[in-house]
């Protein structure tokens, strides 16, 4: 199931909000949000809901075992195997096929291929039990005696399928109790309509503009650029669409959700980019991997190195978002080296011009490397001419005309222009005005997501592929 569903909109959630607000027991409502996002993922996953079931007990058990000895050397015992058994599911649903393949390949073998259907999610809620050992572990957090409130921290729907990574320790008190009130309700319920605007009127329809550009039967340069472009604003909208549904989401029942992005598009570095964009898998790579290995104290580079391999390797078991990794890795090795400290010389706004216009360059080719999980080569020498005939054609120029408005639209909304105007003018509104407004606001993103909705049922996440 998806939150741009009409099921999802005017089935489950209504039927969700009526068992949980008609019940008062906090006891009870944790029961009602663990039997709902269950179902929630089951609706998808009616076998892999068992595993991930499987997954929370077993490192409930790890945390409980961690938590009930003070030798050491079982302590760690205990945490290698949870994190052997969580990064065991995960290869073996994600990764193993494409070893396998590899193997083969390099070897020239004929190893049997081993076909899995991988769990939507899997990723994420993988990283986030292992996360809760962890600081278990760390004694960051304290070991959560209820199995029940600890499969609420995983399975909770808003988060589940696709982020944000949720960390145990962040809303550690919260699985006890909430603060459920109509003004977090309504402050949720603006924040999932402007999500789901963006996922629904923003990133689908530049989804059609890309099939349309890459769909051509000749290759242009403006429109290979193009389409790069409108991916990197796809994604963008999709993704952070889906976070602010899910942050929207938890704040109606009480949860407050770390922010994940922080309108990466304005960045003037990949260093600041990367501060901005997909935060909570950022600062889990930072804290359980960059920080061990040393961080900034010493070998930076290779950690910087094995993290970005990481989190290329994270994202899918293909060899475009490895190669995608180890681009982000170099570049933020030249970066901290030399790049950063050549800008901090030169006057600051030639400098934040040219940092602008510069990470808009490797994010947008960036993201090309992400999208081309066939024939990547090829397709990245058409960014650069080496195959094409023509910069333009009159197919593609009629598929850029058509979408400008498009384009423009998301190039503004990419851009923090309404929250600068709302933290300068907002609080000078009376408090009534501003409920009226937001509630005309969430009428109308909601209305016209609709609409598009129901001419349009398939609307997927970019992300339910990692």
């Amino acid at each position: 199931m998806v939150f741009s569903h009409l099921f999802f909109l005017y089935i489950f959630l209504p039927a969700l909000f009526l068992a949980y607000f008609v019940i008062k027991n906090d006891s009870y409502r944790r029961g009602v949000l663990i039997v709902f996002s269950l179902f929630f993922y089951a609706w998808g996953e009616p076998v892999c809901v068992f595993l991930m079931i499987g997954l929370v007990a077993a490192d409930y058990l790890f945390g409980r075992l961690i938590n009930a000895t003070r030798v050491e050397s079982m302590r760690k015992l205990w945490l290698v195997c949870a994190i052997v058994s969580n990064l065991g599911v995960l290869g073996f649903y994600k990764y193993l096929g494409f070893f396998i393949e590899t193997l083969n390949t390099i070897f020239n073998v004929s190893i049997p291929t081993v076909t899995v259907t991988m769990p939507i999610g899997i990723s994420f809620f993988t990283f986030q039990t292992m996360s809760y050992v962890i600081d278990v572990y760390r004694e960051d957090a304290k070991v959560q005696k209820s199995y029940f409130r600890l499969l609420l921290y995983v399975s909770f729907f808003p988060q589940l399928i696709a982020g944000p990574i949720v960390r145990y320790k962040d809303i550690e008190a919260q699985l006890a109790s909430r603060a459920v009130t109509a003004e977090n309700f309504n402050e949720g319920l603006f924040r999932f309509s402007r999500g789901l605007a963006k996922k629904v009127l923003i990133a689908d329809n530049c989804a059609k503009v890309i099939d349309g550009l890459y769909g051509l039967q000749e290759a242009t340069l403006l429109g290979r650029w193009a389409g790069a472009v409108f991916f990197t604003l796809q994604l963008y909208f999709d993704f952070s669409g889906y976070s602010d549904m899910a942050i929207g989401l938890g704040r109606m029942f009480g949860f407050r959700f770390l922010e994940n992005f922080n309108y990466p598009l304005i960045s003037t570095s990949a260093t600041d980019f990367w501060r901005r964009w997909h935060i909570s898998l950022g600062t889990f790579f930072r804290d359980y991997v960059y920080i061990p290995l040393g961080g900034n104290r010493h070998d930076q580079q290779r950690n910087i190195l094995v993290v970005w391999f990481l989190t290329g390797l994270w994202h899918g078991a293909s060899w475009n978002f490895i190669l995608w990794g180890l681009y982000y890795a170099v570049l933020l090795m030249i970066e901290k080296a030399t790049l950063l400290k050549w800008f901090e010389r030169i006057p600051k706004i030639p400098s934040k011009i040219l940092g602008h216009l510069y990470t808009v360059f490797i994010t947008v080719f960036g993201f090309a490397i992400f999208y081309f999980d066939h024939d990547l080569l090829r397709n990245l020498g058409y960014l650069f001419g080496v195959g094409i005939a023509s910069l333009t054609d009159l197919f593609t120029s009629s598929i850029l005309a058509d979408n400008l408005f498009l384009l423009a639209a998301a190039v503004f909304f990419a851009i923090p222009v309404f929250p600068k105007l709302w933290a300068k003018y907002g609080e000078k509104i009376p408090y009534p005005a501003q409920r009226i407004l937001k509630t005309a606001v969430v009428i109308l993103f909601v209305g016209a997501s609709t609409v598009r909705l129901v001419g349009n049922s398939y609307s997927p996440f970019l992300y339910f592929r990692f």
